[in-house]
């Protein structure tokens, strides 16, 4: 018994990771890369909910949460769905970005939101939804460095207060409907000739 309570007490944390430690359901400490010893069944390791996204077999996506104790500090890459946004001229286009975000304080990332990426990713809808509805079109599809740092700004000060730094956002592919992108062919074509 007494070398499974010893070997409860020891954490291993790795380079890249955090672990909060509670003690009696409170923020007790963090635990930094190396050898830590706790208190078995009085400490335990507090974890943040990830929201992890998978390609299957068949080809499909599939999505499923998390519990993680050991909390990664290094830059991750989200890539969000693909979502209709509707541009001040009243034309919808399709938009999937891409989010790279890094957690900088372990303790505010778990205590501070409940489900980091789902906020994040709600938090990147709404705020791309808005921007690209205060312009048109042609402005959407010509300013794309111009709405990744607007972007990048806005969610770098909103998630500042969980503890994260938001490096980059890039908008991959901004997709009008079929029949636009038609049109604009068919202009591109006649101003050629």
């Amino acid at each position: 018994l007494s070398v499974l309570y010893i070997l409860k007490g020891v954490i291993i944390v790795q380079q890249m990771e955090e672990v909060i430690i509670e003690r009696w359901g409170k923020y007790h400490k963090t635990l930094t890369p190396g050898l830590n010893f706790i208190i078995p069944f009085i400490d335990t390791p507090c974890g943040i909910v990830w929201k992890i996204t998978q390609k299957g077999v068949d080809g499909q996506t599939y999505s499923y949460t998390r519990l993680m104790t050991k909390i990664d500090k290094r830059e991750t890459v989200y890539d969000f769905p693909r979502q209709n946004v509707i541009t001040k001229d009243n034309v919808t286009i399709s938009i999937n970005a891409l989010l790279y975000f890094q957690i900088v304080d372990s303790k505010s990332a778990v205590y501070e939101i409940t489900n980091l990426i789902d906020a994040i990713e709600k938090l990147t809808q709404t705020n791309l939804r808005q921007l690209v509805g205060q312009l048109d079109l042609d402005e959407t599809l010509i300013s794309r460095d111009k709405i990744n740092h607007e972007l990048r700004e806005i969610l770098d000060e909103a998630t500042n207060k969980w503890g994260v730094k938001v490096n980059r956002v890039e908008l991959q592919d901004i997709n009008p409907p079929a029949d636009i992108q038609a049109a604009m062919e068919k202009q591109m074509k006649a101003e050629r000739e």
